[in-house]
């Protein structure tokens, strides 16, 4: 997963730097915002889409070769439902939207309203594979997601090429092979997935109860989702509607380098999810706490390794990667990388929730915060602020949920305590204040030239100073052991 990690980010973040001078930043930040519509119109996946992955692997930690059976066939014709209704309404709803809400340039609606159309049509097939990708995760099957990820970044590093030369409308040619791509990685997952696992293989149930125990279950986090979905995919929608495309621009070139460094820590939680539930289902309850508070730990850790060489040198890291920098995007990224840090706390201590399946709470408070984000972000844009104050706002509201809200829930509703939490929060403190002295004291004084090589000894400063603190002081003498033990095993001749 790692590997394939390091080999995705590095193609993604080229490829998207060949997709913005192909296209420009006009209709770049336009296909942002046709997406961003789309994405709003499939919120409820993302709800189902957590029930699934629960619900098979705890059926998983059972046994239960029927029930499994019998779960994922019903969940699949419960998204092939959803998938119909999502196209209904994107093809009315979503359309009037697009036609009356949105600043496009009239002479970019064609295509534009053909990259929309094809987003749609590709949603079902991205809505009906999540019970698939359900079934990939819960058997731990993290090869095929490596392959087919650098598969799918190779094409479309292919593709960006190709608009580049393309004699048609890059807008249209870009969103036509995009399309193209979706499909056929959707139908070759799926082909795997009823080839291996026999619970994927299709019979004609639709099970009432075992629907209504997931649909209970995700009726708590669906207003979760819709605020999820309003504070990610609805900010582009929401800035197009107040700035023009250049700024959404801006916002998607920031949100794409803090995606890549955010990849490195959602690989490592991605693997120990799936033994982090099936522990609690076994009745190992002691282990599953171990695992998410380490997880979490670690997941800090692994981000900061890589969030702060980028903070640091953001403005220099965009001219170097993209040729220049879009107004206000080394500003976007750095506020982005301090939100992607409470996010990440966020993240996880919802897993403890999610495990026991008490999100009753959470899926109101978080709502809420997130309503009164987006609700912040639009008074701040109709008074006349800056895009940046959205940053602001978002920042402050993912403080209060990681710092405040989220730990009260967890202890209430969990075996955990406060201690825990707050001693997790506090090694992470004390690594990340070690850290950072050396990397800022060094970001002052050496010379703002803007080349490479100020790019390369303010990364090599950070890396090595996390790495030392996080030796020292972020992990304790028996994980040093195991790790020295680890990389001798893997690195003998032997």
């Amino acid at each position: 997963m790692y590997m394939r990690m390091l080999f995705v980010m590095a193609v993604s973040l080229y490829t998207s730097r060949v997709v913005l001078n192909a296209l420009g930043v006009e209709d770049y930040g336009t296909y942002q915002v046709v997406g961003g519509v789309v994405g709003l119109l499939t919120f409820i996946n993302g709800t189902l889409s957590q029930g699934t992955s629960r619900f098979l692997l705890f059926e998983m930690g059972r046994g239960d070769k029927q029930s499994i059976s019998n779960l994922f066939s019903t969940l699949l014709n419960a998204h092939i439902l959803l998938a119909l209704l999502i196209v209904l309404l994107g093809e009315t709803l979503g359309l009037w939207f697009v036609y009356h809400k949105l600043v496009i340039p009239q002479e970019r609606m064609a295509p534009a309203l053909l990259a929309y159309h094809l987003s749609i049509f590709t949603s079902f097939f991205t809505l009906t594979q999540t019970p698939f990708s359900a079934a990939i995760k819960s058997h731990e099957r993290f090869d095929i997601y490596a392959y087919t990820s650098i598969i799918e970044v190779i094409s479309k590093l292919l593709i960006a090429y190709a608009i580049k030369v393309s004699p048609v409308d890059r807008l249209a040619f870009y969103a036509i092979l995009l399309c193209i791509l979706t499909i056929s990685m959707t139908i070759f997952l799926r082909v795997f997935c009823i080839r291996h696992f026999e619970e994927t293989k299709y019979i004609f149930v639709f099970d009432v109860s075992l629907l209504k125990k997931v649909t209970s279950y995700c009726g708590w986090n669906l207003f979760s989702n819709i605020s999820r979905v309003l504070n990610s995919q609805g900010l582009y929608v929401l800035v197009n509607m107040f700035f023009n495309s250049s700024v959404v621009t801006s916002m998607a070139v920031a949100n794409t380098v803090k995606d890549a460094a955010n990849s490195f820590v959602e690989n490592f939680r991605l693997a120990s999810i799936p033994q982090t539930v099936k522990s609690y289902a076994s009745g190992d309850h002691n282990r599953s706490k171990t695992l998410l508070i380490n997880t979490t730990k670690y997941s800090y850790f692994l981000f900061l390794l890589l969030g702060l060489p980028i903070f640091l040198v953001s403005p220099e890291l965009l001219r170097l990667w993209l040729g220049f920098i879009p107004s206000g995007a080394d500003v976007f990224l750095r506020y982005m990388i301090l939100v992607t840090v409470f996010m990440l706390f966020n993240s996880c201590l919802f897993t403890a929730l999610d495990i026991v399946g008490k999100i009753k709470r959470y899926s109101i408070v978080y709502p809420i915060m997130m309503f009164i984000n987006i609700a912040l972000t639009y008074l701040c844009f109709k008074y006349g602020m800056p895009p940046l104050s959205y940053a602001v706002v978002m920042l402050i509201t993912y403080i209060i949920l990681a710092l405040i809200v989220q730990p009260v829930l967890v202890v209430t509703q969990t075996e955990y305590k406060y201690k825990d939490i707050y001693l997790l929060y506090w090694q992470c403190v004390r690594v990340t204040i070690i850290a950072i002295i050396i990397p800022f004291l060094s970001y002052i004084c050496l010379p703002h030239t803007g080349d490479f090589s100020r790019i390369l000894l303010l990364s090599l400063v950070s890396l090595c100073s996390v790495c030392i603190s996080v030796w020292y002081i972020g992990i304790d003498k028996e994980i040093q052991e195991r790790l020295i033990k680890f990389i001798i095993q893997k690195t003998s001749l032997k």
